[in-house]
C-alpha cells in the first residue's frame, strides 16, 4: 500500500481528492493539509515519509512551489507531484527547479491523476499530456532554455514568503509569527521587496503577488 498526502486548500476538492485516491487499493491517503505551512509540519511529522506528496501551488500562507523546497530541503528523497491549474512555463520551471517529480493539470481525468500517482512513485517524472512547448522538453533533457532576468527573479525566497503573506493581509506581527522572524526582520524584506520591484504600497504588492499566482 502506497502512502499518499494530499495538500490543497480547497475543502471539497481535496476531498474529492481523497476518496478518489483511496479508491484505488494500492493507494492510501495518509494525511491532509490546506496550506502551505502545514504540508510541511504534516509531512515531516510522519513516523513514516509517505511515498508521495500531492502538492497545490496555489494556497494560502505558503505557495507549493515554496513548501516543496522546504520539503525536499529535510527530506531530499521525497517524491512531490504538483496538482494545479498553472500551465505557465514560469510555474512548471519553478516547481520543477523546487524539486517536483511530476505536474498534474486540475483539469485531468481520474484515470491520468492515478496514473500520475503511480508514475511518480515509481521514480519516474511525470508531466501533463495537456503542457506542451519546447520550455518544458529543453528542461527535462537538460538543456534549459534561457530566460530573461526579471525583477521578480531577483527576490529571494525569504521575500517571496512575507509577499505572499503581506499580500494575503497579515500585519508585520503575524507574519513574523508564521515565519519565526522578527517584526523589524519582516518590515526590513518589506523594504526590501518594494525597492527591488519599484512598488511603493500594500496594494501594488497585492497586485503583483494576485499576478504571479501567489495569492488566489
Amino acid at each position: 500500500m502506497k502512502r499518499i498526502v494530499v495538500a490543497e486548500d480547497n475543502t471539497l476538492l481535496r476531498e474529492g481528492l481523497c476518496l478518489m485516491i483511496n479508491s484505488d487499493k494500492n493507494l492510501e491517503v495518509v494525511a491532509q493539509a490546506a496550506d502551505g505551512f502545514s504540508a510541511i509540519e504534516t509531512t515531516l511529522s510522519l513516523k513514516e515519509p509517505p511515498d508521495l506528496i500531492m502538492m497545490d501551488l496555489s494556497m494560502p500562507k505558503m505557495d507549493g512551489v515554496s513548501a516543496i523546497k522546504e520539503i525536499k530541503r529535510q527530506r531530499p528523497d521525497s517524491k512531490i507531484m504538483a496538482l494545479t491549474i498553472h500551465d505557465s512555463d514560469e510555474f512548471i520551471l519553478e516547481c520543477f527547479d523546487a524539486g517536483a517529480s511530476g505536474y498534474c493539470l486540475k483539469d485531468s481525468s481520474q484515470d491520468e491523476l492515478l496514473k500520475a500517482i503511480h508514475v511518480v512513485i515509481s521514480g519516474k517524472t511525470y508531466i501533463s499530456p495537456g503542457i506542451t512547448g519546447t520550455v518544458m522538453e529543453g528542461f527535462l533533457d537538460g538543456r534549459r532554455k534561457l530566460k530573461k532576468t526579471t525583477a521578480w527573479d531577483s527576490l529571494t525566497q525569504r521575500e517571496r514568503e512575507v509577499l505572499k503573506l503581506v499580500a494575503e493581509g497579515y500585519t508585520s506581527k503575524e507574519v513574523a509569527g508564521f515565519l519565526c522572524i522578527s517584526p523589524k526582520t519582516v518590515e526590513r524584506h518589506r523594504s526590501n521587496i518594494m525597492n527591488k520591484l519599484d512598488l511603493h504600497n500594500v496594494s501594488e504588492l497585492t497586485a503583483f503577488a494576485i499576478e504571479k499566482g501567489l495569492v488566489v
